[in-house]
């Protein structure tokens, strides 16, 4: 059975991104039930525009949900990905939310430039499916001013990774998308 595009990040957050403290962010929210989770069949630059403006100012009226995970449910190349996230940090710019909200991504096939791609982590930033993470800046300092090494966050995300290997990580998207 497939599990939805909801349950499968829900998975992904659980055993893989707080399961390896991957963010240091996420437990909060996540266990709070403060991340809202928006499925999405959007691929064109207009409706984009529209959901991601939709999105923040989701956020802007709603203080008690602390990020945004716009999933994206339309197969999409890595490579188109990037374009689409070039153009979210655009609009993000372009609204005048630089600063309020910052985009992270994640792809399934998610490749980190210049490294090998057969290197396991390229997996601290893949998910089930493409999506677009909206973070409150604010959230984020309040974390990252408590932390005593938040420089140190990718390189012990990449020695964990490493660590546990391609095949674990392989093995886990699968049960995230398959239950």
């Amino acid at each position: 059975m497939t599990q939805s595009a909801i349950e499968a990040t829900k998975y992904w957050l659980e055993h893989i991104v707080i399961g390896h403290n991957f963010c240091p962010f996420a437990k909060k929210p996540f266990c709070n039930d403060q991340i809202r989770y928006v499925e999405s069949n959007i691929l064109k630059p207009d409706a984009l525009f529209e959901q991601l403006k939709a999105e923040f100012s989701f956020l802007d009226t709603h203080p008690s949900t602390d990020t945004t995970l716009v999933i994206m449910n339309e197969t999409t190349t890595f490579e188109d990905y990037l374009d689409y996230l070039y153009f979210a940090e655009r609009v993000l710019d372009d609204l005048g939310y630089s600063g309020t909200y910052q985009i992270a991504s994640f792809h399934p096939q998610y490749i980190f430039a210049g490294v090998d791609e057969e290197d396991a982590s390229h997996y601290t930033n893949r998910s089930p499916h493409p999506m677009l993470h909206i973070l409150r800046e604010g959230s984020l300092t309040k974390v990252l001013d408590v932390m005593d090494d938040p420089e140190g966050i990718p390189d012990k995300n990449i020695i964990t990774a490493q660590t546990l290997g391609k095949e674990y990580f392989v093995q886990q998207l699968k049960r995230a998308t398959h239950g």
